[in-house]
């Protein structure tokens, strides 16, 4: 098949490698990063087309000189595609395994080896993406099993973890400690266990225990039962009663005049058990921290719960904790005994920067709490590592992320030609902009492509007749001025369909007029409905949009000025005498959350002095939890009075345009290390940004093509996107080469668009 491998120190040298031995017209299969430099696994387009020739058997069959004539080229069969792609699978496999026999580095096996170890224990792919960035040198000749790398993989996993080291410092200095968690993780039983570790050393007569319990049948006559077994106080607290007058109490006794009673050293609170989703835990938690020995907050977790569970109740915990003053003091682990793995729990554990103070494995008091030992712990976690039907663990996604992503495209490329077709149809379908990304896409994937090709697929013109041409109606967004954080580059515009979403059409900033009226009349040709400012312009530009009809909307601050009942206040003042309008769905770090509203009709001037003020409505828009009603994030916007602009529902796209620029950095980082569009600094930052329009859109749409488009991108690159931005941006990209190689080998068609001369 002449498919051949080629290494060099960087892109630029193995692309001269290929051209030198291949020829300009190539079929990249592979571009990857590797120990030394980079990898790229080609074949000659000719070899391709002959071997389909080759493998039609009507072809075999021609004379000479009707092989010699040119002719249209054939629709091949099914056979004839499935034959190929074991022939290039075949080919592909067979380079990859004598890279991987021929490198003397070992890191790849190593890697992989303890990649899968630490997943099959429960620990997540990101923490072992983390641990295993860099092994050392000196360890990657040495087998995976060796006392070496287990001893270099414990440090690593004890370096993240941070736990209760002198449990003698703590009894010493005592202080009031509450247990809280979710229902049926063991409070009452860890409070007895705990309480019974300082008895064996200092007596009953300095502890005290308490249940703030009042809704589960028996969970105060359980804690007497301990308390009577151990000799020491307990108390019941009913659901109305003062925690912190009981406390003081307990801890500062008033005394009399010839008593020698001392308040208690150590007080133990079994709090009511909450689900992480219940409302009421804000205010739980809040009474730990009423009276004048507020108690530090213990969490503790089940050891057998999923990992993503025991997330939802760290977060929701900690929150809380520190919405009530103090962060969450520590974790005990509880049902130790329970678990089939102990992976999970860790990770979070270390993820969340929690310190463990205890690990429990059954019921007995006090002998099943236990100190922690780092290293036997974390011992225990590997040794329990092992298959489960239950894995979702694949071959890729066992490897380090390059490798895996290879694999992974290598499939998308050779099997899945339909689905790539179905998906980029829908895309085109709903994202204005789309056939031209995939044009632009083709032209920095071909090797030898001109900068000049590229450039006119990019012009102004070209995507101006694409947005004149639609007959959907548009929106634009406009970043800040400056240049995007990291990057010394401007966010170019961003096309916006008419709810706000945006849509893979960009214009580079540098280009357009100077000044904001001279960019703003450079925009009116599009056609524009409605623009979304990330920063608002002055007000004279402001009243020319209304006296055009054109809808705006502007992040602002809260300490923004505004003129309001004849007051000059800031925007967070005045909002507060608004009225709410309702709340929007929006998505908040990956989760669904509410956007609860606020209007106001004020108005705005230029400076403070100006007579003249223009109408606005001011709105407020404030991200609440959609569980347990918490608070998550605030914005503030100021948007046209004008009749008939509906910008209520256009907040949560404008919410969602605030990662656009930080997203579009992402992409050209992306990019750059994939090695593509290199060539133009320029060029690649402006399919960066079309690449992050689409990218936050498909994250954020909740229509039914884009959850589809989700789940295809998902099956095309073999790894779980979701919704999560990042994850689908590297998909697309997988997708997109993937339909330029097989649109390059006569596989697929590719996107047609009108092109200006």
């Amino acid at each position: 098949m002449g498919v051949q491998r080629f290494i060099a120190s960087n892109s630029r040298e193995a692309m001269r490698q290929v051209r030198s031995a291949l020829g300009d017209e190539v079929l990249i299969l592979s571009n990857r990063a590797v120990e030394g430099g980079v990898e790229i696994i080609a074949m000659p387009e000719q070899a391709h087309e002959q071997a389909l020739a080759g493998l039609d058997p009507s072809a075999a069959q021609a004379s000479p000189a009707a092989a010699a004539m040119p002719e249209p080229a054939a629709t091949p069969t099914v056979e004839t595609l499935e034959a190929l792609n074991r022939r290039l699978l075949d080919d592909v496999r067979a380079l990859l395994h004598d890279n991987a026999a021929s490198s003397r580095a070992g890191s790849p096996s190593l890697t992989a080896s303890l990649h899968r170890r630490l997943i099959q224990a429960g620990f997540s792919a990101s923490l072992a993406d983390d641990l295993l960035q860099d092994p050392p040198e000196e360890l990657r000749d040495e087998p995976p099993e060796s006392p070496a790398v287990e001893a270099w993989l414990l440090r690593q996993l004890r370096s993240r973890l941070t736990w209760l080291e002198d449990e003698d410092a703590l009894f010493a200095d005592g202080g009031v400690f509450a247990l809280v968690g979710p229902t049926g993780v063991g409070k009452t039983t860890t409070t007895a266990k705990l309480a019974s570790r300082y008895v064996m050393r200092h007596g009953p007569k300095e502890v005290a225990l308490v249940t703030t319990d009042s809704y589960r049948i028996g969970a105060a006559e359980q804690l007497r039962i301990y308390a009577r077994l151990l000799g020491t106080e307990v108390h019941a607290l009913e659901e109305d009663g003062d925690l912190g007058e009981l406390v003081a109490r307990l801890t500062q006794p008033r005394r009399a005049l010839l008593s020698r009673s001392a308040g208690k050293k150590l007080t133990v609170i079994d709090t009511v058990g909450m689900s992480q989703r219940d409302q009421r835990l804000v205010g739980e938690i809040a009474r730990l921290a009423e009276g004048p020995a507020p108690a530090r907050r213990v969490l503790v977790l089940n050891a057998a719960s999923h990992g993503d569970t025991l997330a939802q109740v760290i977060e929701a915990w900690q929150q809380a904790s520190l919405d009530a003053g103090e962060p969450l003091w520590g974790c005990i682990l509880t049902k130790l005994d329970e678990a089939a793995r102990l992976g999970s729990v860790l990770d979070v554990v270390m993820r969340h920067r929690l310190k463990l103070c205890y690990v429990s494995r059954g019921q007995r008091v006090p002998e099943d709490l236990e100190r922690v030992e780092a290293d036997a712990l974390l011992t225990e976690a590997l040794s329990l590592a092992g298959n489960s039907p239950f894995d979702e663990l694949r071959e890729t996604e066992a490897l380090p992320l390059p490798r895996a992503r290879q694999q992974a495209l290598s499939r998308g490329v050779l099997r899945q030609g339909g689905a790539l077709e179905t998906t980029l149809g829908t895309l085109r379908q709903h994202n204005l902009g789309m056939a031209l990304l995939e044009q632009v896409w083709h032209r920095a994937n071909r090797v030898g492509a001109a900068s000049g090709d590229f450039a006119r697929l990019m012009d102004d013109m070209t995507q101006q007749r694409l947005v004149a041409s639609s007959r959907t109606s548009h929106a634009l967004y406009w970043s800040k001025s400056g240049n995007v954080s990291g990057v010394d580059r401007a966010m170019p515009l961003v096309s916006l369909d008419h709810h706000g979403m945006p849509q893979p059409l960009a214009w580079p900033r540098h280009r357009l007029p100077a000044g904001q009226r001279g960019q703003l009349e450079w925009a009116r040709p599009l056609g524009v409905g409605w623009h979304l400012f990330a920063q608002l312009p002055d007000v004279p530009e402001l009243e020319g949009l209304d006296s055009q009809g054109q809808g705006w909307l502007a992040s602002v601050t809260g300490n923004r000025r505004l003129r309001h009942a004849g007051e000059w206040l800031a925007l967070s003042q005045a909002m507060a005498l608004g009225e709410s309008v309702g709340k929007w769905t929006v998505r908040h770090q990956g989760r669904a959350a509410d956007l609860h509203v606020t209007r106001l009709e004020t108005s705005i001037s230029q400076r403070r002095q100006d007579h003249h003020a223009l109408p606005v409505v001011a709105w407020h828009g404030e991200v609440r939890d959609r569980d347990d009603g918490r608070r998550l994030a605030s914005r503030y916007w100021l948007g046209t009075a004008q009749a008939g602009f509906d910008a209520a529902s256009r907040l949560p796209s404008a919410f969602a345009g605030d990662a656009l620029p930080g997203m579009t950095r992402q992409a050209d980082r992306i990019l750059i290390d994939r090695g593509l569009a290199t060539h133009d600094g320029e060029q690649r930052w402006h399919l960066a940004a079309m690449l992050a329009a689409l990218a936050l859109r498909l994250s954020e749409e909740e229509q039914a093509w884009a959850m589809d488009v989700r789940a295809s991108l998902s099956g095309i690159a073999q790894r779980r996107c979701g919704r999560r931005p990042k994850a689908l941006l590297e998909a697309l990209m997988d997708t997109l080469s993937a339909h330029a190689a097989l649109a390059r080998a006569g596989m697929v068609t590719s996107a047609d668009v009108a092109v200006a001369a």
